[in-house]
């Protein structure tokens, strides 16, 4: 909830209404952040607020039941995390309406969408886009298969995407690597380093996906994104040894699992790249000979739970405990803020533009990672157009190539 002091309009997401605090009591003004700000105004002047407007009684289809076909429908039709992303994002967004069970599609708003995605202040801008976006595909489909004539959202406006610049060199990869504490997590930065698999392809690799003798890995349509054709991941020595080790140590299951032998999923990629953002901001913390401020310590620990639960009981902690939690706790914010966040989507943007730069022509970059054609290599991927040395180099070569040509037609 996001609450002003004085009497400015506020808006409660649970309720998905727009609030004004007066006299101690909380004037609901509406759904509607325009029309609840001309009710502020008119409660302001000391006019008469006009009236919240309640629609008539629904007479087509509900707006839960519309996510609900759709969601069961994203089950049958659609991978496993694909549907789980959708149902996530919708049930949201369901209980943000102020009627729920009663709301009829034909009095749903594009400002119940908005007022939804704005109401979450960690999300960042692509996650706001993708929420919105999973609510507009919901209706869509809905028009598609003819629950419902139109959608009511179809027009909301959503943040422009922001795009992942982050590319590494060899030598910040081989720093990368050399602080992976484990060879599991090395084995899977290598392998994405070497081939430019995608997060969810290297989840998928098993030993039966595995044709040694043609260097490369075979995932069949109905297991490959798109589930239209064939993908196949190319091996190069180094990948070559990793997957036939791990093939031998996992005959079924997935090839790549963490130091614990569970399969990776992107909760344990995550975690495993915010341990190595705790390094690295460490690590510069260090060499900035940086130190806590015993006073910011001890005013910290005062907001701290101060019982801990042990043996199901909950106990009370120590000073010297509190002041501990305090430190590790305001370190790790500091190294958080210097320390680089990786992600293995960066590694297979890295292998892109490897390639290019090594001389290789962008459609066969294309299919080494699994594009269908170059539009989004040169959309996404390439990240040579903030590479003005290599540009450069680029085009002295050429001239030099074609002046040297001149000269030898002039002989």
């Amino acid at each position: 909830m996001s609450k002003k002091n004085g009497p400015e309009p506020f808006f409660r997401p649970k309720k998905n209404r727009w609030y004004v605090q007066l006299d101690g009591k909380h004037v609901n003004l509406g759904p509607d952040e325009q029309q609840a700000r001309v009710s502020w105004h008119q409660l302001m002047s000391g006019a008469a607020p006009a009236a919240p407007v309640h629609p008539s009684p629904a007479t087509g289809p509900l707006v839960y039941v519309v996510v609900d076909l759709f969601v069961g429908w994203c089950k049958t039709h659609r991978p496993g995390r694909t549907a789980e992303w959708y149902q996530s994002h919708l049930e949201s967004f369901l209980n943000s309406l102020p009627d729920r069970w009663a709301l009829a599609v034909e009095h749903l708003k594009p400002f119940h969408v908005s007022n939804w995605a704005y109401a979450h202040p960690r999300w960042g801008p692509n996650h706001r886009r993708g929420a919105i976006t999973a609510v507009q595909r919901a209706f869509s489909w809905a028009v598609t298969m003819g629950h419902i004539a139109r959608s009511p959202v179809r027009g909301v406006e959503k943040p422009p995407p922001k795009r992942r610049e982050q590319v590494l060199t060899r030598a910040e990869f081989d720093a990368l690597l050399a602080r992976a504490s484990d060879e599991a997590f090395r084995d899977l930065l290598t392998f994405c380093w070497e081939t430019g698999s995608r997060v969810q392809e290297v989840r998928l690799i098993e030993r039966r996906h595995l044709r040694l003798d043609r260097g490369r890995v075979e995932l069949p349509p109905a297991e490959a994104k798109g589930k239209k054709r064939w993908r196949y991941i190319y091996l190069t020595p180094a990948a070559e040894r990793i997957a036939a080790r791990l093939a031998a140590r996992h005959p079924t299951g997935p090839l790549f699992r963490n130091a614990d032998g569970n399969p990776w999923d992107a909760q344990a990629f995550n975690c495993r790249f915010c341990r190595l953002q705790q390094r690295l901001g460490r690590e510069e913390l260090e060499r900035r000979g940086w130190e806590l401020d015993p006073r910011e310590v001890a005013a910290f620990a005062v907001t701290l739970p101060p019982t801990q639960t042990v043996g199901g009981k909950p106990v009370a902690k120590s000073q010297r405990q509190l002041l501990r939690e305090a430190r590790k706790k305001l370190t790790a914010k500091a190294a958080a803020k210097l320390g680089t966040k990786y992600a293995l989507t960066a590694i297979r943007h890295s292998f892109a533009t490897r390639m290019l730069e090594a001389g290789m022509d962008h459609l066969t970059v294309a299919a080494l990672l699994g594009h269908a054609d170059g539009t989004m290599l040169a959309k996404v991927y390439s990240h040579l157009g903030q590479k003005t040395d290599f540009l450069r180099e680029e085009l002295l070569k050429a001239s030099s190539a074609r002046a040297a040509g001149g000269a030898d037609a002039a002989a």
